[in-house]
């Protein structure tokens, strides 16, 4: 395609891409210092215990399992203020540690707790100014204001057990409003709260049918990444029975950028995986140290499968004289250029079925979200360095590469490719969900064809460049905004 002609369509697709690109939920999400602080306050008051110089471990918190299934259900717009009210979306996580106590508490958009776990030695806690008696005196203690959610539910039960020589009493909760009931358990311990869980469930008959979808979904991404050991046995196979020359350069180059994307968020996943999972008996370094060793041993997993599919790859292609990275400079403008083109096009093509009612679309976070809860450029590169070059390598230059070698015929080569890598991916904010993977076999044939008719560096170009305009677009719009001036403060947007 002339460069004049692909620049223009480049030019327009990324237009269409920024004026349709997905929805999003409202912001009203509170600032992380603000919900620390909130956090800090609360947890003195439930437990006496000060946690204002303990390190803090902040992520953005939504249930993503209920969401998909409200949005696959048709009703997660109605039930869009119960959502925040109860801390389901736009709700933050945060994990107090010092030295071997930890307590994790869990804030709603109406600066509430919602979710709490306390880690400490009951000897430690100290003399509570609350007097819980009953459950009455569990809400009065947890209520913030008269219209918050511990106003509105009701008491289903006690119980008491006996747990390391301490009386533990547990209160049950339940609360409903709509189609949805949540409900929660309340434990404490010689007059303090130590552990706030819930458990929430969608009232409707059509669950049965949803979880199917679910399971099927799972086994197909199951299916997807079983192919990706296959291909990494094939491609042992065929270096080991094709007599070709070995070009190991271009191939460690390319895991080298696998392994950078890897160890690129170490330090955010071992945040994560302290919020989410931390044990008390470990210090915060040996939890650091165990992360490390964990992305160092994962870095060194991916690096081995796209090692040994791109060398495999790269011989194949070289015996077919498919191009691989000739005229660096053209296949770089052309992937970026190709991917503005797939972005437009796939925005407005679901803005329109979105639109008449042909598809729905789960929203994604606000640009104000997701600046707000911390995830940065650097995430958006090792989520699209991954990505792009692990999936390329494997079902474009090894895939494409060794279907050709077998059977001789693009198209045949491109298509099975292009379903077995959409079988990789997720359709559960699509309804119907069909719709997703047809764009995704649609995406993988613009992938195929680039790279059999300008190379497979444009391909890998064209994968990146999409994912991380999709993943950075919403922090780099909400930036320009703040500079300008046209950001407002929209955590009390009156849902």
């Amino acid at each position: 395609m002339n460069i004049i002609l692909l620049s223009l369509l480049g030019v327009i697709g990324f237009v269409l891409f920024l004026k349709y690109r997905p929805k999003s939920y409202e912001s009203i999400l509170i600032d992380k210092e603000e919900a620390i602080n909130i956090s800090t306050r609360h947890i003195k008051k439930l437990t006496n215990i000060d946690v204002s110089d303990w390190q803090p471990y902040c992520m953005y918190w939504y249930d993503r399992e209920t969401v998909n299934r409200l949005h696959n259900l048709n009703m997660l717009n109605r039930l869009r203020t119960t959502l925040y009210k109860w801390g389901i979306i736009e709700s933050w996580r945060i994990r107090f540690v010092s030295q071997n106590k930890s307590i994790s508490i869990g804030i709603n958009a109406d600066k509430e707790i919602v979710f709490m776990h306390v880690d400490v030695r009951s000897q430690e806690m100290g003399t509570n100014e609350i007097n819980i008696q009953s459950p009455l005196d569990v809400i009065k203690a947890l209520t913030v204001n008269n219209s918050g959610i511990w106003s509105k539910v009701k008491s289903t039960g006690e119980g008491e057990r006996k747990e390391d020589f301490s009386n533990i009493r547990t209160y049950w909760y339940i609360l409903e409003e709509e189609e949805l009931r949540m409900k929660i358990s309340i434990q404490v311990q010689e007059n303090v709260i130590i552990g706030i869980l819930s458990d929430t469930e969608i009232l409707t008959s059509n669950m049965g049918e949803i979880v199917k979808k679910e399971f099927g979904e799972s086994a197909l991404n199951l299916s997807g990444f079983i192919g990706s050991f296959i291909a990494t046995i094939i491609g042992i196979l065929l270096l080991i029975f094709t007599d070709n020359a070995v070009y190991l350069k271009t191939p460690i180059i390319i895991t080298l950028f696998t392994i950078v994307g890897v160890l690129l968020t170490c330090k955010e996943d071992i945040s994560m995986g302290i919020i989410n999972s931390f044990d008390s008996r470990l210090s915060v370094k040996s939890v650091y140290l165990i992360g490390i060793i964990s992305a160092i041993m994962g870095s060194i997993a991916y690096g081995c499968v796209t090692f040994i599919t791109s060398l495999t790859g790269i011989n194949l292609a070289t015996v077919l004289e498919l191009p691989l990275f000739e005229n660096v400079g053209m296949q770089v403008l052309t992937g970026v250029l190709i991917s503005f083109i797939s972005l437009g096009l796939f925005s407005f093509i679901f803005h329109y079925m979105d639109k008449n009612n042909l598809i729905r679309i789960s929203p994604e976070l606000s640009d104000r979200s997701s600046y707000l809860s911390g995830f940065k450029l650097k995430q958006s590169l090792s989520i699209s360095l991954q990505s792009s070059v692990t999936e390329e390598v494997i079902f474009r230059l090894l895939g494409i590469s060794t279907l050709l070698w077998l059977f001789n015929n693009n198209l045949l080569a491109v298509t099975i490719t292009s379903v077995l890598w959409s079988l990789l991916h997720q359709g559960s904010g699509y309804n119907p969900r069909f719709i997703r993977w047809i764009q995704l076999v649609l995406f993988g044939f613009i992938l195929g064809f680039t790279y059999l008719y300008y190379g497979f560096l444009a391909a890998l170009i064209t994968h990146f460049v999409h994912n991380f305009i999709v993943l950075s677009i919403p922090l780099i719009y909400y930036k320009i905004q703040m500079k300008a001036g046209k950001v407002e403060n929209t955590h009390n947007i009156q849902y």
